[in-house]
């Protein structure tokens, strides 16, 4: 009985191992060559020869620290620079490792990037009783005039938020 399971087996291998691979291009039996990109990486920008590409986002940068430009304290509108009127509450102050706002923190945890200009790191946030994390990008724009805030992830606020530096 073994004898004549063995043939049965051995007969469909030997058959497909002969058979002509097809030629459509669409066969999802036809493994790809091609590498995996993602739709973030299919849309940069190419880099110039002889120039050097941004570190990618997904490398983590250590001991990362708020650059000296950006720490002080912004604020959303006028008001907020002044926390004598208890109108400031879309105010910040940005440490060395931390961001302090009205009613929470956040201390600067696994950075992704960390130039003279912009941090996106994931940040440990702690207000109100509560903690929770979130990645988030500070980023200075207009000759480092106007400190910008995204926060991503489904619970953000939505769309960047613009500060102006306090005087």
């Amino acid at each position: 009985m073994k004898y004549l399971v063995l043939p049965l087996i051995a007969a469909p291998l030997a058959l497909a191992a002969c058979s002509k691979p097809s030629s459509d291009p669409s066969d999802a039996a036809t493994p790809s060559l091609a590498p995996m990109v993602s739709e973030s990486e299919a849309m940069a920008p190419p880099v110039a020869p002889g120039a050097s590409a941004a570190a990618p986002v997904d490398a983590p940068v250590a001991n990362a620290t708020f650059p000296t430009a950006m720490r002080g304290k912004w604020a959303m509108n006028a008001a907020d620079c002044d926390p004598t009127t208890g109108a400031d509450k879309g105010a910040l102050t940005v440490g060395e490792k931390s961001v302090k706002f009205y009613e929470s923190m956040a201390d600067l945890g696994s950075a992704k990037i960390a130039t003279p200009t912009e941090v996106r790191a994931v940040f440990d946030y702690e207000g109100e009783g509560m903690k929770w994390q979130r990645e988030a990008s500070y980023k200075l724009e207009d000759g480092g005039k106007t400190l910008v805030l995204t926060e991503f992830g489904e619970d953000a606020p939505q769309g960047p938020r613009r500060h102006s530096r306090c005087k």
